[in-house]
């Protein structure tokens, strides 16, 4: 069975296994065009294959979802390929772990309410804003518009109850909508200007034939133009889905107007959407506002002087980031050493967050520098095989003796395990001693918080710069109460564009954080009004860096050192933007925010984590100790009716002797 026979018995039975989807589509493309840059025998194809496809992808900009895809394709084509001809003793070339990225976390793609409103400014069409309102108000597909007849309108609008539309949804499944009854005005006025028959279509274009999805994004791609936004006809179904959620609409029901046959995939719609941890953080914040004085003293001392920036190169937010290129790395070590790491970095970066694979890589890069240099000088070596279990625990032992942290220890031991497992894969020789070492453990550090009162004095200083009309005192305002009331990474900071702040629901949207997870966090009255102060200043497009300096996006140096000096003129000595995210989930925590919200608002993957950023009071544990035992005793038989009162009791070195009489019947 050659390529092209196999290609088109893979091709039928995807077409027989979901005959309603697209699947066979997508999959079919992917593996013909793996199958123009690889031409050989599909047999003969190795992991290296895979690994050059891939790489050549994601140079071109292939984004990770595309090249996850892809690879899954690959995957089910060499599977089929083995059940086809019986050849189940040959491995598979494609390997998920080592060739398709992690995706991350990703949010619901809704938009502000803000930006709906603009948009819907400049839909004059009738039918048009008919079409975008059954997107908006009742949750449909593109696809699932345009496949609407005149007979899928069942019942009329009316004040006691919406409307009932009969939708046709993926893999044919029918499901019941409802549209209200603005909605509803929008889409009778569209049909008193096109009646129909109960078979016809309800949308057509000016030659009477039906609409087709790429007329319909076609025509939204031309409104966003007029009113200088970016939206897209999913985007709409995800506001949807989104504004009902903050209506406190149960998810199970919200699955079933959405057509979602399994509610994990309804979460994913709702992922930013959580009434509760609004309301929860609104709650604390209010709280933390009656409990302090927010005035701003008379006398402060001045804004001292920003420090000169490193020039960086303008923003572009059309230019997609680079792969770091590697290829200069460490010239004075062996090929051997080399081209492996190198390989690594470049195979790894793919699933970085653009903004930080410079970053990422000359840390990686670095710590495997050294520790090829520290062991070729105390043993040198020919090939990866003569490295040995004892080689990487006499360089643990040596760098804990020279007091090096064991976080930085296990920064150089993991990627040296990633490249001796794709080497392992390769078919090289790699001893499994290697893998088995008891890497150190790191102390228990508490968080780096701020105390309540040098939070205050530092926020009390900030805040003066919000009456003032300098540039430079607005953009310090915004971006300091961003960091201070939300607790983002400084990381998450610089990526922020214009269209992730929705000012009208106070919110930010947090683009492929640490994980590449998406989050929403919320923004106190403070922060509003600082943002909105900048910004009346210096407006931002959409897809621009929300916090630049003279033209240019904000460098990390530069805000770690302009803090520093602001806390240092303000009386508060060694702050940083961590100082301030473990200030941030301190306060909450004393503040009574659950641990499970503060775990939500910093982003954190696992809880443990969430805990070693919060301190908890002593007083705060007071409060909590009183208040619990006072609700489990509230219902409970009193230990003691009679308490002994303190007077009565022996003075110390007293003893009292009992005697028991116990009765002759026992």
């Amino acid at each position: 069975m050659d390529n092209q026979e196999a290609l088109m018995r893979f091709e039928r039975y995807l077409t027989r296994r979901s005959p309603e989807r697209s699947t066979a589509k997508h999959y079919v493309s992917d593996v013909r065009l793996f199958l123009a840059r690889c031409p050989k025998p599909w047999s003969q194809v190795t992991p290296a294959d895979i690994d050059a496809f891939v790489d050549r992808g994601r140079q071109a900009g292939w984004k990770p979802t595309t090249v996850r895809r892809r690879v899954t394709a690959l995957k089910a084509f060499f599977e089929f390929c083995a059940e086809e001809t019986g050849r189940w003793e040959e491995p598979n070339p494609v390997r998920l772990r080592r060739h398709a990225p992690k995706l991350g976390k990703r949010l619901p793609r809704d938009v502000p309410d803000e930006t709906v409103q603009r948009l819907w400014a400049v839909i004059t069409s009738p039918r048009d804003r008919a079409i975008f309102a059954l997107m908006l108000r009742a949750g449909l597909r593109v696809g699932e518009v345009i496949a609407l007849t005149h007979g899928d309108i069942l019942t009329p609008a009316t004040s006691e109850s919406p409307a009932r539309l009969r939708v046709r949804g993926k893999g044919c499944k029918e499901r019941i909508v409802y549209l209200s009854v603005d909605a509803h005005t929008l889409l009778r006025h569209w049909l008193e200007m096109a009646p129909g028959d109960p078979g016809t279509p309800l949308f057509h274009n000016w030659r009477g034939q039906p609409l087709t999805i790429a007329g319909v994004q076609e025509r939204l791609r031309h409104y966003c133009h007029l009113a200088g936004v970016h939206v897209s006809c999913h985007q709409l179904r995800h506001t949807f889905a989104r504004q009902l959620v903050e209506g406190e609409m149960p998810v199970t029901s919200l699955a079933r107007l959405l057509g979602h046959a399994q509610l994990a995939t309804t979460q994913l719609y709702i992922e930013g959407a959580d009434p509760h941890l609004r309301r929860e953080y609104a709650a604390a914040m209010a709280r933390w506002q009656e409990q302090v004085d927010l005035t701003t003293p008379e006398s402060l001392p001045r804004m001292a002087p920003a420090p000169t920036e490193r020039q960086t190169p303008p923003a572009s937010a059309e230019e997609p980031t680079p792969l770091f290129q590697a290829e200069d790395w460490a010239l004075d070590l062996p090929a051997w050493v080399r081209e492996p790491c190198v390989a690594y970095i470049h195979r790894r970066q793919g699933g970085w967050k653009p903004s930080q694979r410079l970053r990422h890589a000359q840390r990686l890069l670095r710590a495997l520098a050294g520790f090829w240099r520290w062991q070729l000088a105390r043993r040198p070596l020919q090939t990866w095989t003569e490295l040995t279990r004892d080689d990487l625990q006499t360089y643990i032992d040596e760098r804990l003796a020279a007091g090096r942290a064991p976080t930085t220890i296990k920064n150089v031991i993991y990627p040296l395990w990633g490249i001796l497992g794709e080497l392992r894969e390769q078919g090289l020789s790699v001893p499994a001693g290697l893998f088995r070492l008891r890497l150190p453990k790191g102390r228990e550090l508490l968080p780096r918080h701020l105390g309540e009162t040098e939070a205050q004095r530092l926020e009390q200083y900030i805040r003066a710069f919000l009456t003032q009309e300098e540039p430079e005192a607005r953009r310090e305002a915004a971006w300091f109460f961003v960091l201070a009331h939300t607790g983002i990474r400084l990381s998450e900071l610089l990526d922020l564009r214009r269209a992730d702040l929705d000012l009208e629901g106070a919110r930010l949207r947090i683009r492929q954080g640490k994980g590449r997870r998406d989050r929403v966090v919320y923004l106190s009255s403070t922060a509003v009004r600082a943002l909105q102060g900048y910004l009346a200043q210096a407006p931002r497009q959409p897809e621009e860096p929300l916090f630049q300096r003279a033209g240019r996006p904000l460098h990390e140096r530069w805000v770690q050192r302009r803090l520093r000096a602001l806390g240092e003129t303000a009386g508060v000595p060694e702050v940083s933007p961590h100082r301030l995210r473990h200030t941030f989930a301190t306060r909450l925590a004393n503040l009574g925010v659950s641990v499970l919200t503060i775990q939500k608002l910093l982003g954190h993957d696992k809880l443990s984590t969430t805990q070693r950023y919060v301190h908890i009071a002593d007083k705060t544990v007071e409060q909590d100790y009183q208040q619990a035992m006072a609700q489990i005793e509230q219902g409970e038989v009193p230990l003691s009716l009679t308490p002994i009162p303190l007077f009565n009791w022996l003075p110390i070195g007293w003893t009292i002797c009992v005697t028991v009489q116990i009765p002759d019947s026992m």
